[in-house]
Parts: structure tokens; C-alpha cells; sequence
């Protein structure tokens, strides 16, 4: 193994525009691999920035098609989020970065394996369970850990001194990243949280970076898609790949108030973040797969359903994708989403909700959710199944219990009342209603 070639995880931007030098200039021979996870840029032109920084060698690894053949549908699937209200971004395409990194360290005969993510995010964890996990033997090199740099100045000026010019901003207020799956916004005001954030007008601020529809109300006012076990296969009727369906929805509806998300979040380093984060297809599709999986399957499966979606979100969060964790719960998964095959329709404006499922196998039956007389459905027979279900989840008198002296008292244990505060009579409803 040459010690001094090295492999970096090149996105084009400040952080590892400067590395490029940096590793030089500690006798490092750079090969640059940048991996196309969907972001909308100019690929080919970013390989030639870096070879004019000083690359030994830059190319470009799509990760799209492996992507959505193992870890899009999935996150569809489940509706896989990471603390219920972050549907994952960055998490889903790191793991196929530090990939395709391997894979060309693999053809160098060897080498040491670099990223530009700092020491305070959960990135620097993704990669680096990557690279311990598929590629034991290569040294890890992050610069962000022990170069002398404190943030964009000291990178702005380094890269000055060494007469690389661009148009870098010294100030910058926020950060995005964007792959096929999500746009994410940190960073400026959002770093602090007693700022008030609009986030209208962020969004007014970035129009011209987002495609597609420039209004609310632009777009549908619904849209069908079609699930075969667990995975979208159709839009409006139309078949699609899921790539296409994905696309579509991220451009038409990135304006959306729906497709927004502001999160705060704990990282896996225990730092808190807020952030914007943007997902039209992913909030679609998962309400949809939701609200099929609430309609195909029994409570036990819902509840495990549930459960999967959060532990693969934190799992994936982690950065524990190459495990054998990460493969159980896709297997139980499957096992799942193998019952969610129907057609959503889901109405967009102004909210987004599903508003009629169409499953092959439902489970909900309207004759029996009915509040008109059900031919398969007795109301005597719930007083056995309360019966039992008392004496499985309770099954003790209230004297047994300790509760007699609090029946007397006219106070429930735990309701928070003091002995001489009145109880209001009227219950639910004022008496002068």
C-alpha cells in the first residue's frame, strides 16, 4: 500500500477545495472521486476545478441507480424518519460515497481515505463506519481534525495564498446540500434558536435555487401514486421508475409549505442543530406508505411497522448502514411492506393528507367501521373482550389497587388536585353553554 496516495470524498466545495492543497503540500498524492447522489450540479466542470487545484486524477461514480435499488424504497417503504420529524437526507447518500471511495482506493492498490466534514457533525461518524467497516486496512485522514484552519476565512485566505482565486464568500449565511432525496438548509440564523426563523422567506431568498413550481398553490391539487409492495410504481396512473417519480415530485413541488421541514435535532455527537430541510417526495410518498400500512395491517404489524421506520431512521442516522443491524430490520421490512399494495390519492393543497386508499387486501372494512348494524360485528360481544382485557391489563379491584381511599376522598390518585381546590362541575361542557 503507497502511504501517500490518498482518495477524497470531492464535493467542489470550500472545505474540500482547500483540502486538495493541503494534502499536497503534506506529500499526498490526490485522487478525487465525486459522486453523483443527485445534487444538481455541474459534475465534469468540478472535476476539472479539482484537477487544477492539484488532483492527481478526478472522476465521477453515479450512486443514483444503487440508491434507489436498496435504500429509497426502503425509506418509502417504512416511512423511515430519524425523531419522528426528520425524513433523512445526507444520512442516505454518505454511506454510497465512502462506497465508491473504497472502490477507488481499491483500484489504486491502496489508500488513504479523506472527507471534508468537520468534527461536530454526524457526517465525519457515516464515513468513517464506512471506511472501518468495508476497507479495514486503509488509514483515514480527516482534516477538519487537525489542520490549523478555524472556519471560511482562514480557508478562503489559505487558498488565496496558494493563487487559487473563486468566489467563495466570506461570509456566508447559509449551508446547503442537496442529493435525490432532500435540499437541506443550515447553518446562519438557524444555528441559534432563539432566532425567529421565517422560513418563507429563506425560501424567497433561494428561489432561484429550486426548480419547478414558484407558488403554493402551483401544481395538482392531487396526486395518485400506486404501491406495489411497499415500493411507488405509478404516478397518476402513469408507470414510472422510482427515480422518475422521485424527480418529478421533488421539482414540481419544492415550493410546497408541505415539503418543508424546520427540525431541531440531536446529533449523534450530541450537539443540537436546526435545520430546513426540504423533501416533497419523501413527505408524499411516506404518508402514503403509511396510510396503506394503517390500512392493510393488523394493529401488532402497524405497531412493529412503526417501530421499524424509527429504528431504521436512527440507524441510518448513525451512519450504521453497512451492519448486520441495518440488514435484520430490512428483512423485517419487507416482510411488511410485502402487504402494502394499493393506490393513494393524496391531496396537496392546503395541506397534504391521503384522502381515499385503495388497497388490494384491506383489513378496514367499512360494513364493520360502520355506526349503522354490522352482519360479522355484535356489540354484546365487546363486553366479553373488555372483560378480558381488564383482567389481562389490570385485574385487580380498586381497593387492591389502593384506589378505595381516593374513591372516597372524591380525588383520583395523580390528578394533581389539592384538598382544598374546588372541582369545577361542569365538566367538559360550561354549564352556561
Amino acid at each position: 500500500m503507497s502511504a501517500k496516495k490518498c482518495v477524497l470524498a470531492y464535493s467542489g466545495g470550500l472545505d474540500t477545495s482547500a483540502i486538495i492543497p493541503w494534502l499536497i503540500d503534506r506529500g499526498y498524492e490526490v485522487h478525487a472521486v465525486l459522486v453523483d447522489v443527485g445534487q444538481e450540479e455541474d459534475l465534469p466542470a468540478l472535476c476539472g476545478k479539482a484537477l487544477a487545484m492539484g488532483a492527481q486524477t478526478a472522476i465521477v461514480s453515479n450512486a443514483k441507480p444503487l440508491m434507489f435499488n436498496t435504500v429509497i424504497p426502503m425509506a418509502i417503504g417504512i416511512a423511515a424518519r430519524y425523531e419522528g420529524t426528520y425524513r433523512l437526507g445526507t444520512a442516505l447518500a454518505r454511506p454510497f460515497i465512502a462506497l465508491a471511495q473504497v472502490a477507488r482506493a481499491k483500484e489504486l492498490g491502496g489508500a488513504t481515505l479523506i472527507h471534508g466534514a468537520t468534527g461536530k457533525g454526524n457526517d465525519q461518524i457515516r464515513f468513517e463506519f464506512a471506511y472501518h467497516t468495508l476497507a479495514p486496512e486503509c488509514p483515514v485522514l480527516a482534516p477538519w481534525k487537525v489542520w490549523e484552519f478555524g472556519g471560511r476565512v482562514d480557508l478562503i485566505t489559505y487558498l488565496r495564498s496558494k493563487g487559487f482565486e473563486d468566489h467563495y464568500d466570506v461570509a456566508k449565511d447559509y449551508s446547503l446540500d442537496e442529493n435525490l432525496w432532500h435540499l437541506s438548509i443550515e447553518g446562519g440564523p438557524l444555528e441559534d434558536a432563539t432566532a425567529f426563523v421565517d422560513a418563507d422567506e429563506i425560501m424567497a431568498k433561494m428561489a432561484d435555487r429550486f426548480g419547478g413550481a414558484k407558488s403554493a398553490g402551483a401544481g395538482a391539487s392531487q396526486v395518485e401514486v400506486t404501491y406495489e409492495r411497499g415500493v411507488p410504481v405509478a404516478l397518476d396512473g402513469e408507470r414510472l421508475p422510482l427515480s422518475d417519480i422521485v424527480s418529478r415530485l421533488n421539482i414540481t413541488y419544492r415550493h410546497a409549505p408541505w415539503a418543508w421541514d424546520v427540525v431541531i435535532e440531536n446529533r449523534y455527537t450530541g450537539i443540537k442543530s436546526r435545520g430546513i430541510y426540504i423533501n416533497p417526495a419523501a413527505t408524499l410518498l411516506q404518508t402514503g406508505a403509511d396510510d396503506l400500512a394503517r390500512t392493510c395491517l393488523n394493529k401488532p404489524s402497524y405497531d412493529r411497522y412503526v417501530q421499524l421506520g424509527a429504528e431504521y431512521g436512527t440507524l441510518m442516522y448513525r451512519g450504521e448502514y453497512f451492519s448486520d443491524q441495518r440488514e435484520i430490520l430490512e428483512a423485517a421490512g419487507r416482510a411488511l411492506m410485502a402487504h402494502l399494495n394499493g393506490t393513494v390519492t393524496l391531496h396537496l393543497r392546503p395541506r397534504l393528507y391521503s384522502a381515499r386508499i385503495l388497497a388490494e387486501r384491506p383489513l378496514f372494512r367499512k360494513d364493520i367501521a360502520t355506526f349503522e348494524k354490522s352482519h360479522d360485528y355484535s356489540h354484546a360481544d365487546a363486553e366479553g373482550f373488555i372483560r378480558l382485557s381488564w383482567l389481562l391489563t389490570i385485574g385487580r379491584t380498586s381497593r387492591e389497587n389502593g384506589y378505595a381511599d381516593a374513591l372516597e376522598t372524591g380525588f383520583g390518585v395523580g390528578s394533581g388536585l389539592c384538598g382544598d381546590q374546588p372541582v369545577s362541575e361542569g365538566g367538559l361542557v360550561s354549564s352556561s353553554a
